[in-house]
């Protein structure tokens, strides 16, 4: 059974030279590999919208993974946390379910604490986000491991500055925690790091570079106002991709950010005219006859 302890279901004789039980071994191996399910038979994959990511990813963020994501500079930290607060939205939106962000104390003074009213224009209800506060790296990792436990969730946002104590040891317990309990995590490092550098279990990791998003016209004629947050995304690490599909690693990818769609967009190198949703967010009500 799931979690038992690994027992051999032979045995041989004590004082049984080191070639037998080798192969005995190897024997038990070989049965439990056949009697096991494919794996990532069970693991599903969320369509970010953008389907040059899509692409890349076979279809699709996988659930109940960690994937990780990094600053291409120290200036696009605030871009990181950015795209994986949508990246959580995007995991939250088909059963509407709640987010947990748990973030390092000098993380959040360094790149600054998340703001109520911009999260609830990047797609994500305030309301449905529990915030965790922790006093250095070490304990955001290990408050992320428990709320990867929780099966509530859609997905569980670590931010940590220091990339020091998060190694293969520390990324292979959180991705045991979000395989078996069905959970998602995203851990966003905040501070200087090299995505090549990391070594961790991780199944994915996003560059993320800050890029200027399309200018909306405001009334009167004035200064225009900010378009839809838009990002360069590089995937530097994947451990799933379609048959025959090797990625440029060095290439960035232009994506905008949906908040009414939830969704990621590719982004165009030619301006496009302003469409409906472009209005208010709340639609006109009808008059009655």
């Amino acid at each position: 059974m799931a979690g038992e302890p690994l027992r051999l279901r032979q045995t041989l004789p004590h004082g049984s030279d080191l070639a037998e039980r080798l192969s005995l071994l190897r024997r038990e191996m070989a049965g439990i590999a056949a009697a096991a399910p494919p794996a990532g038979a069970a693991q599903a994959h969320v369509p970010l919208g953008a389907a040059g990511l899509d692409r890349l990813l076979a279809g699709g963020l996988a659930t109940a993974a960690l994937h990780e994501i990094t600053a291409a500079a120290p200036g696009d930290a605030p871009a990181a946390a950015g795209f994986a607060l949508a990246m959580a939205a995007r995991l939250a939106a088909p059963r509407n379910a709640p987010l947990v962000w748990i973030g390092e104390d000098f993380a959040g003074r360094e790149q600054g604490a998340l703001y109520g009213p911009g999260l609830a224009l990047h797609g994500i209800d305030p309301a449905r986000l529990v915030l965790v506060h922790t006093a250095n790296a070490k304990d955001a990792l290990w408050a992320m491991e428990e709320a990867l436990k929780c099966r509530t969730p859609a997905a569980v946002i670590g931010e940590i500055f220091s990339a020091k104590l998060y190694d293969l040891t520390a990324s292979r317990r959180l991705v045991l925690a979000a395989q078996k309990h069905g959970t998602t995590g995203l851990i966003c490092l905040a501070g200087p790091v090299c995505a090549e550098a990391l070594s961790s279990s991780a199944e994915t990791r996003f560059e993320i570079r800050a890029r200027p998003s399309a200018q909306l016209a405001s009334a009167g004629g004035r200064t225009p106002l900010p378009g839809p947050a838009a990002f360069d995304v590089r995937l530097a690490k994947a451990r799933a991709g379609p048959a025959g599909f090797f990625p440029d690693r060095e290439k960035f990818h232009p994506v905008l950010w949906s908040h009414r769609e939830v969704l990621f967009r590719d982004a165009l190198s030619l301006p496009l005219a302003a469409v409906a949703g472009d209005g208010p967010d709340q639609p006109p009500r009808r008059r009655r006859a």
